[in-house]
């Protein structure tokens, strides 16, 4: 379907809400850190992000040793397949696999195809959920590694703590498990990081990505136990935590009110725009994250028409259509798009 009128007109274009970036830009103090971080471009960063995971490890109260950094959570994901990957080989296994729930983030079959690694996935529930059974049903001898996402990407759905809990204390202790945390900060009740990381062979991950605004940036972290983190740290890249990043970190981690009042006008956001997709036809699932997922056919033909207006959505593949929430504006062009098709129609 094309958009109603030309290019520009009716202001429906350049909308992005497909990539689950922050509505804001980074804060006032975290932006004049990075203004002064530029002067030094000049200069290397840390050969490895010393300063960056000491930053990280007090934030979260846990020991340095627990912390490793790389650029993205999509690059720290990368180091745990590595890992993951060489131990099976190392084991005897023929073809390591991934086991996850589909669908999910794009970045998963793409670093498993790069590595050489089988993809095993299973459905969510009906619910848009992480069915834990059927993961724990999916693993074999074949299986180097484990991908939970909690909250869920696109459902935002989040996996129960106690059940979580016993599912990772369940898992054979030849597989590692990714505990994939990037929309964490938007979730009401966040699990015990201490108590996930003192199962065996898991990873947390989570990132500056999301409720942090800084995207672009390219700065994550994964926490565990000592003894895997020292494993994956053998996969960090020297320099690829860039100096503007770590001048970031630490003055986003120490601005916790500023980013407590954006987790809460988001969160206010999206029950707004759940709110209204509902009253007009378009009911969403619940959801924990920055975003809300329309599920099934009709998800992904609402994707197609926001798509046709100049509405970046996430179509995700049959499943549905994951819609970001942006600010108020963001949301009032994304219902007013909708409203108008349906008028035309």
């Amino acid at each position: 379907m094309s958009p109603p009128g030309g290019p520009g007109e009716r202001g429906w274009t350049d909308v992005r809400l497909d990539l689950n970036e922050s509505a804001y830009a980074p804060l006032p103090s975290v932006a004049a850190a990075m203004r002064a971080a530029v002067l030094e471009s000049h200069r290397y960063p840390e050969f490895r992000p010393e300063h960056t995971r000491a930053h990280i490890a007090a934030h979260v109260d846990v020991p340095a040793g627990a912390v490793t950094v790389g650029p993205g959570a999509t690059g720290v994901a990368l180091a745990v397949l590595q890992c993951a990957f060489r131990r099976a080989l190392a084991a005897g296994t023929t073809t390591p696999a991934l086991v996850t729930s589909t669908p999910t983030f794009d970045g998963y079959p793409i670093l498993a195809r790069m590595l050489g690694m089988r993809m095993d996935t299973v459905d969510l529930a009906d619910d848009g959920t992480v069915d834990l059974d059927r993961v724990r049903a999916a693993i074999t001898s074949d299986t180097a590694v484990v991908v939970i996402c909690s909250p869920h990407n696109p459902t935002g759905s989040v996996v129960d703590e106690a059940d979580l809990d016993r599912f990772l204390a369940e898992v054979p202790s030849h597989v590692l498990t990714v505990v994939d945390e990037a929309y964490v900060e938007f979730a009401e009740e966040p699990p015990d990081l201490r108590r996930l990381i003192r199962h065996r062979g898991v990873v947390v991950l989570r990132t500056f990505s999301k409720a942090y605004g800084l995207a672009s940036l390219r700065v994550g972290y994964g926490i565990g136990p000592a003894e895997v983190i020292a494993a994956l740290r053998g996969h960090e890249v020297p320099f690829a935590v860039g100096g503007i990043a770590m001048a970031a970190v630490p003055v986003a981690l120490d601005a916790e009110d500023e980013l407590a009042q954006r987790v809460r006008s988001m969160r206010i956001e999206r029950d707004r725009m759940a709110g209204i997709l509902g009253t007009i036809g378009c009911p969403v699932l619940p959801s924990h994250a920055n975003f809300l997922f329309l599920p099934g056919p009709d998800g992904v033909a609402v994707g197609r028409m926001l798509r046709g207006c100049g509405v970046a959505v996430k179509q995700c593949g049959a499943a549905g259509t994951r819609i970001t929430v942006g600010d108020r504006a963001g949301t009032d062009r994304l219902v007013g798009a909708l409203r108008l098709v349906s008028q035309s129609a």
